[in-house]
């Protein structure tokens, strides 16, 4: 699939990287105009705040020590140090301006700025596919993500199950936890993280979860069913029983509209 390699350095020590994302300096800034989208502002030293494709890591927040094994893993598949050089495969910006990537350690056989076609022998080599493997990401998968891509990263996510890495020994996706209020988010087992965020963000006003998926009905964001290949409003993949909430689909089984 085609994307441009962007050569650079990733910047740990910029901001507040987590387990998908850090930042990131571009060798040669014009690098950036190639992508198609809306382009977010550059940061200090000209550093872009990269989102990792594919994969969702746990908050800074969450519980630990969770938390900080995501990032240790990703800057340790950065290659580690300060500063670690590398490259970026991307195609567009989101919705937020920043560059929808796969990001690589080292140098490239291809010259800075080339047109790559990313293969799932490729793949293998991302720190996307690290994360999975490690069990320290989720699948995130939406609409801009191609087929071969999505199957090949589900590989390393059933080995990162069948093995019990990362989050997968503690996980309540799917079996529910029970959230009473905000600050028990950041003790609660690992859930997908983009649960976590939609409960984040409802809490913040004190109050029960009778009217969570009222919530995410309003957001008017919806998702594809890929076992019945049957697109929903969002809120249909979770239950709420009491403070209980749970997903009702297993995070690889969606595929997400993009906003664009």
């Amino acid at each position: 699939m085609g994307f441009v390699l962007i050569q650079g350095t990733f910047a740990p020590d910029l901001g507040e990287p987590d387990g998908d994302s850090v930042r990131f300096i571009a060798d040669d800034l014009s690098r950036w105009e190639r992508l198609t989208g809306r382009m977010g502002r550059l940061g200090r030293e000209d550093s872009m705040q990269l989102r990792f494709e594919g994969i969702d890591s746990i908050e800074k927040q969450a519980i630990q020590p969770l938390a900080d094994d995501s990032r240790e893993s990703m800057i340790a598949l950065l290659g580690g140090g300060f500063r670690p050089r590398g490259y970026i495969l991307a195609r567009a910006f989101e919705s937020n301006g920043r560059p929808v990537c796969f990001p690589f350690a080292g140098v490239p056989d291809e010259a800075d700025g080339s047109d790559v076609f990313l293969d799932a022998t490729r793949l293998r080599r991302s720190v996307n596919y690290g994360q999975m493997e490690a069990g320290l990401a989720y699948p995130l998968y939406y609409n801009t993500l191609f087929r071969d891509l999505r199957d090949e990263l589900n590989v390393a996510l059933n080995t990162a199950q069948v093995a019990g890495n990362g989050y997968w020994p503690t996980d309540q996706t799917l079996t529910g936890v029970t959230v009473n209020q905000r600050t028990d988010l950041f003790t609660i087992p690992p859930i997908w993280p983009k649960l976590w965020r939609r409960l984040e963000t409802f809490l913040r006003t004190p109050r029960s979860l009778a009217g969570f998926l009222a919530s995410i009905r309003a957001t008017g964001e919806r998702a594809d069913d890929l076992t019945s290949f049957e697109q929903k409003s969002f809120e249909h993949f979770f239950a709420v029983t009491g403070n209980t909430v749970r997903m009702l689909a297993a995070p690889e089984t969606l595929r997400i509209v993009s906003e664009g």
